[in-house]
């Protein structure tokens, strides 16, 4: 997760605009980022898909 934030970072807030290492992320960096992201992803949409199975449950079943 560190180097998700430190390529945030960089995208966000060069140090240095001369300091091309300071500017550009690593791949090591990107690749946290990305990770991250398909991580949180993941977790919402299998959120949604509990929550969706839960309303349609009720349906299934009428009373």
């Amino acid at each position: 997760m560190w180097r998700a934030y430190v390529c945030l970072e960089k995208l966000l807030v060069p140090l240095e605009l001369a300091d091309t290492e300071q500017v550009y992320p690593t791949r090591t960096e990107l690749s946290s980022l990305v990770r991250l992201i398909n991580d949180e992803m993941h977790r919402r949409i299998e959120l949604i898909d509990t929550t969706l199975h839960a309303a349609r449950a009720p349906s299934r079943h009428p009373v």
